[in-house]
């Protein structure tokens, strides 16, 4: 049975490389150079780790290699910046699918056939190697570490696993931010990669959460097909991005993708919009108009807001994707459309039905194949990584210097509702871009969400004064016992020399929660 002294120390330890990562986070946090990554390396990142060599391969997703993205040694990286290797001996796919950081001694590393010579060789004095992937959303990266000594103790190789996310997040800054200064090279892979929402691994559809995941698989799965999709969603969510995404991987994706918002376009309008009209059909018809399901043709129609649309409209709009045929305006002539309807709706359309709004035969036609859009609340794992594409996005397409969000804020999004979902977040983020000066992000402006309500009619209040409120009920809640098997810090899960020290920082005393007992 451990000591309480064995004790206090494991957590004294677990303090220490939890303030020595948040350290090195923050020290990686700003970086938009390699140069700035190389100082912070050689410096904060080689004392605290102990490592004598570090590198960092990329793949090129196109040809199926690597090439060096990173040594901190500079004659290593001048001499083999350029090329591009296999690895053979598979050490990066088992550091790709390894959940942990693995280590290799010398005499295994030097009896493993097919290993890239720039790391051979970089490495031929190295004791132990240690290999960790780095998770990105657009390739794959191994880090690499060159330990001299005994291999590195557990705790070492945990920082490095917790290290390897931030990282990812700082060489995506550096590629984003070199894109704006070099003109080719072999960077550019990865940057056309990265910014290409077309590609079959994303599709345009940012984030990792259950319900993202779930989304590209029926996005992939329905794509294949001829079938109507109705897409239903909060307003924001991004409807009219997942129709395109579909359109774009379907046989369809050479062909026009014509959009219509049906809640934007007058009663007396939308029938000649969709339908097209003749000339001389009616007062100010001076030329004949194709109209939206045609110019369709062999390509996908999407109809925005649906249930905005009139029950008259409604009958005519469901002949047409029955029959595929249509009749222009004031025309006799029948015309033949091949034309894949996808519709969006922000209501739930079955109800819909049920109040009479809406036709049901129509609503069974165009709900082949329905797709949900979870509100961004419901998948808050994806705000920082939709936080940190529009970063990157709008720098890049404003010519901006390259800028990065502080890792403290990322709690501050999980603690709102965002009720105006991925629209609201990009807006704010872009509002918080043009307000910071620096290179990082440290908080979004105060009038646009700090105040905004959210569905339980709480105000949204900054990250300290939250954390505040929560401990001081959960003190209040365990009688103000602090340590021990009933006290706060083991219902909040946090060593309670973690919370003495949370507690004093944010001011709270005996007197604030003992007061009320």
């Amino acid at each position: 049975m451990r000591s309480n002294l064995d004790i206090k120390t494991r957590l004294e330890q677990r303090e220490y490389e939890q303030s020595q990562l948040i350290l090195m986070s923050g020290s990686l946090a700003p970086i938009s150079t390699k140069t700035e990554l190389n100082d912070v390396i050689n410096t904060t990142l080689k004392q605290i780790i102990g490592f004598n060599q570090m590198m960092i391969c990329l793949e090129n997703a196109l040809q199926k290699d690597y090439n060096l993205f990173y040594h901190n040694i500079p004659s290593h990286y001048n001499q083999y910046k350029n090329e591009y290797f296999i690895d053979k001996s598979e050490i990066f796919a088992t550091a790709f699918n390894s959940p942990e950081p693995f280590v290799l001694s010398k005499n295994k590393f030097a009896n493993k056939n097919g290993v890239p010579f720039l790391i051979k060789e970089t490495f031929k004095d190295a004791q132990n190697i240690v290999f960790c992937s780095i998770p990105f959303n657009y390739c794959k990266g191994v880090l690499i570490f060159d330990f001299k000594g005994l291999p590195p103790e557990r705790h070492i190789l945990n920082m490095i696993k917790m290290l390897s996310p931030q990282l990812g997040i700082t060489i995506t800054n550096i590629l984003l931010f070199e894109k704006n200064i070099l003109a080719s090279g072999p960077i550019e892979t990865y940057i056309k990669t990265f910014n290409n929402e077309e590609t079959a691994d994303n599709m345009g559809i940012i984030g990792n959460s259950e319900a993202t995941k779930n989304l590209r698989s029926l996005i992939k799965l329905v794509s294949v097909t001829s079938s109507n999709v109705l897409i239903q969603g909060e307003s924001g969510t991004g409807k009219e991005l997942v129709a395109k995404a579909i359109h774009q991987n379907s046989k369809r994706a050479k062909k026009p993708f014509i959009k219509i918002n049906c809640a934007a376009i007058p009663d007396s309008l939308i029938e000649s919009e969709l339908f097209g009209y003749e000339k001389g059909s009616f007062s100010g018809a001076i030329s004949q108009k194709i109209g939206k399901f045609e110019q369709a043709h062999q390509g996908t129609l999407f109809l925005d807001n649906i249930n905005e649309m009139t029950l008259d409209l409604q009958v005519k709009l469901l002949r047409a994707i029955q029959e595929k045929e249509i009749q222009r305006i004031g025309g006799n002539t029948t015309i033949i459309v091949d034309t894949r309807i996808i519709t969006s709706c922000n209501k739930n359309l079955l109800e819909e039905v049920t109040a009479g709004n809406f036709r049901a035969d129509l609503f069974y036609r165009i709900n082949v194949f329905p797709i949900e859009i979870a509100p961004l609340r419901d998948r808050k794992d994806d705000l920082a990584d939709l936080a940190l594409f529009f970063v990157n996005n709008y720098c890049s397409k404003n010519e901006k210097p390259l800028k990065t969000i502080a890792p403290s804020l990322f709690n501050s999004l999980k603690a709102y509702h965002w009720p105006g979902n991925v629209r609201e977040l990009e807006h704010t983020i872009e509002r918080a871009l043009l307000l910071t000066p620096g290179k990082v992000i440290k908080e979004l402006d105060s009038n646009n969400y700090k105040t905004i309500l959210s569905t339980d009619n709480t105000s949204i209040k900054p990250w300290n004064e939250f954390e505040k409120e929560y401990i001081l009920k959960v003190l209040k809640l365990c009688g103000g016992k602090i340590s021990g098997p009933n006290g706060a810090a083991s219902f909040l899960k946090i060593p309670y020399t973690t919370l003495n020290s949370k507690m004093k920082k944010l001011g709270i005393s005996k007197r604030h929660y003992l007061s009320d007992n």
